[in-house]
């Protein structure tokens, strides 16, 4: 069956983006997006890697078109504070491509690691220094299009990823992508959901109305609508590889904004999780992860508020949202 009429349960980034996708390579099917006026966006996931720009460059869309909408800032890698052990320090995991020499590393990076293994005295931080010249740019605070070639394989266009608000960045692909290409949107809840033997067959609106489609794909995330509820996909856990099953997140403003706008995402591991910290053009995303079988959400919360107190110059009164 040719499939002609697609339909995007879901909005959000995850939605607008898999509009987005279809409608630059199908530009002759009818694509529809519901997405519900009642239910919010969860607003995370602020912080990309650099395989970002291989689906923005596939469609087309360039920092300049986006990134003030969306309250975006560069980014060049990921910091670890205290991972290794407590108050070891932070390493970077930075874009871009190791460099090295194959006189002092004739075996390429994994002479560093078997040095690593037997010389316990050398710093966390050594590998990204050794290997990647450009992380000095991320702390700096610097960023550069590296025109003349100072940082050796490096490029902007590659090695650059970005923060930015997830929330906003799906409305700006509804509203300046997708629907000026064609995508069509429906302000609507779904109601109840028809299932057949060869899977979804139909959706009733809250409206009344019915919705038909060749293919159907959920983006309603952990509420999973389509998948979970209506045909019984169980959920896929990863929890024996990855303990940590809860957050709590806010948004906190700058205090020094030269100093905090950071070209990284920095993660800081504290008592049963880690704490992220995503800086935005103007103001940063901040949240701690952790496990409910080792802690409480209160205690979590605590724990929170107490290393954004110490940390970050939170205010002991104020609330987090």
């Amino acid at each position: 069956m040719e499939i002609k009429k697609i339909v995007i349960v879901g909005g959000g980034s995850a939605g607008w983006m898999s509009a987005a996708t279809l409608i630059k390579h199908f530009p002759n099917k009818e694509i529809i997006v519901i997405e519900s006026p009642n239910v919010p966006t969860v607003g995370v996931g602020e912080s990309t890697i650099g395989q970002i720009n291989e689906w923005l460059f596939d469609l087309g869309i360039n920092d300049s078109d986006w990134m003030k909408f969306c309250d975006a800032s560069y980014k060049l890698s990921i910091k670890f504070t205290d991972f290794y052990k407590k108050d070891a320090g932070a390493f970077h995991y930075p874009f871009g491509v190791p460099v090295y020499d194959s006189v002092h590393f004739p075996n390429g990076l994994q002479d560093w690691f078997l040095r690593k293994a037997t010389d316990q005295t050398i710093a966390v931080d050594n590998f990204a220094e050794t290997f990647f010249p450009a992380v000095s740019m991320s702390e700096s605070n610097k960023i550069c299009e590296n025109t003349n070639n100072e940082f050796p394989d490096w490029r902007f266009d590659r090695d650059v990823a970005y923060h930015f608000d997830a929330a906003k960045f799906g409305i700006w692909l509804r509203e300046h992508y997708c629907m000026p290409k064609g995508v069509k949107l429906i302000k609507d809840d779904v109601a109840d959901i028809t299932v057949n033997n060869n899977g979804i067959d139909r959706l009733q609106l809250k409206s009344g109305d019915n919705v038909t489609a060749d293919l159907f794909i959920d983006c309603t995330g952990f509420k999973s609508l389509l998948l979970g509820s209506a045909l019984g996909v169980e959920f896929d856990s990863y929890e024996d590889l990855l303990p940590n099953n809860s957050a709590w997140a806010t948004r906190i403003p700058f205090t020094d904004k030269e100093a905090e706008l950071e070209p990284y995402t920095n993660c800081t591991a504290i008592q049963n999780g880690w704490v992220w910290n995503i800086p935005l053009w103007s103001r940063v995303g901040t949240g701690y992860v952790y496990s409910d079988k080792f802690i409480s959400d209160q205690e979590a919360l605590t724990q929170f508020k107490d290393y954004l107190i110490n940390h970050r110059g939170v205010k002991k009164d104020r609330e987090l949202v």
